[in-house]
């Protein structure tokens, strides 16, 4: 279905030739380390088949971090952030009003309800077929059903060994991680409600022209590396881990409010703000280290990236080089300046759906950057890290066992910042 499996090798390729013309170095060797990951960040698939090694994954926890002092100083950006609540409902924006629900979505209680896309007779056989092998993580309470079983056979392209495998590496890293459980077990008020506003950016925003739901992630905006340098990997992995759980919850909801099968996920990347500070190896790292665990969480819900406002150096190499890639990479993907943003959004989306702030007319509550839906990314002060470590640190209701009655993750994660 998408032609990945020769994906890394061919941004390899982009990558020298573009050292050949004499870019920075510092931008060449960002994308050597950093555009197959970043793929499988927002594709939730992985290219070449490459095994996911989860002890690999668990290792970073261990990398340095910078040690923020205590304080109870809150700015003031970071106090408008919290009191109008930027970011609160980044999961509610497929619903038809978005901010007149307080509850964002959750696990899906009837999945059997999921339009499935139409299959062929061929690819009818192999979903029965995997169906029938998993049963086994059918009976241990894993999802089976057929619109999660279709996604990951469309990532294998119809292999039934090779999804069943996938699958299984899925269900051992939910089990690991006691991800089922997420939004009942987990402390949410540390791993998404406290960097809600900054990390992770954007959000869910309307539907695009072919019906597909539109999200957008203001990355340049983000710091990433100097975020990922603040926190220890495995507290910004449970953070990536609530958020693809989100994703999947809206998604799926909205595909049974709309009758239509899930359709690949636009994902519009808003580069603005992008500087070669943000050019780091243990950055690109890290991000590898979350794309293997989105490759399991989120396989076969992005169908489209488009790269806005993005640094013209970038945008003027991927015209240059897209046509060595292949060519299902390249109609999946679009990269474009400031200038070309507005023109580009409106092909796959209608411009009352396209925020103010690129170019549409779109405005909630008349602010133009939507930003109680999408949150507005940067990168969070000491005082909110350290308000997240110590949040962190509270364990609420995380792993608690079986029968046990959690500390209500809900409510404190509405109190602790937000004031609900």
């Amino acid at each position: 279905m998408f032609a990945l499996e020769d994906c890394q090798l061919f941004f390899k390729l982009l990558c020298r030739l573009m050292l050949a013309v004499s870019l920075s170095v510092g931008l060449a060797r960002f994308l050597w380390a950093t555009t197959g990951p970043l793929w499988r960040l927002f594709w939730g698939g992985d290219y070449g088949h490459q095994h996911v090694d989860q002890g690999e994954l668990g290792g970073l926890g261990r990398q340095s971090c910078i040690v923020l002092p205590h304080t109870e100083h809150v700015d003031r950006e970071v106090e408008q952030y919290w009191s109008k609540g930027y970011g609160r409902h980044k999961y509610c924006g497929l619903r038809e009003n978005a901010v007149s629900t307080q509850e964002p979505p959750t696990t899906c209680l009837s999945p059997s309800d999921i339009p499935l896309p139409v299959l062929s007779d061929e690819q009818r056989y192999a979903l029965s077929v995997l169906s029938d092998r998993v049963s086994d993580l059918r009976r241990a309470g894993c999802r089976t059903d057929p619109s999660t079983l279709a996604r990951y056979l469309r990532a294998r392209k119809g292999n039934v060994s090779e999804a069943e495998q996938m699958l299984r590496r899925a269900a051992q890293w939910r089990q690991r991680y006691d991800i089922d459980r997420v939004f009942t077990h987990w402390n949410l008020a540390a791993y998404e409600q406290c960097l809600g506003p900054w990390w992770l950016s954007g959000g869910l925003f309307g539907h695009g022209k072919r019906g597909q739901a539109v999200a957008y992630e203001r990355l340049g905006r983000c710091n990433f590396a100097k975020l990922a340098a603040s926190m220890p990997f495995e507290e910004l992995l449970k953070c990536d881990i609530v958020h693809c759980e989100r994703c999947v919850a809206a998604l799926e909801e909205d595909a049974i409010r709309c009758g239509h099968p899930l359709i690949g996920v636009t994902i519009v990347m808003d580069m603005e703000g992008f500087g070669w500070d943000q050019v780091q190896y243990n950055a690109a790292k890290t991000i590898s280290k979350l794309a293997a665990s989105r490759s399991l969480l989120l396989t076969e819900i992005t169908g489209q990236i488009l790269v806005v406002r993005a640094p013209p150096a970038v945008a003027r190499a991927w015209s240059l080089f897209k046509h060595l890639l292949d060519p299902g990479v390249v109609a999946k993907v679009e990269v474009v300046t400031t200038a070309d943003t507005p023109t580009r959004l409106r092909v796959h989306i209608d411009d009352d759906a396209i925020p103010v702030y690129l170019g549409g007319s779109k405005c909630i509550d008349g602010d133009p950057e939507c930003r109680s839906v999408l949150a507005p990314g940067g990168l969070p002060s000491p005082s909110v890290l350290a308000r997240f470590s110590a949040l962190a640190r509270e364990k609420v209701g995380e792993r608690a066992p079986p029968g046990a009655d959690p500390v209500p993750a809900r409510q404190s994660a509405m109190s602790c910042c937000w004031g609900r």
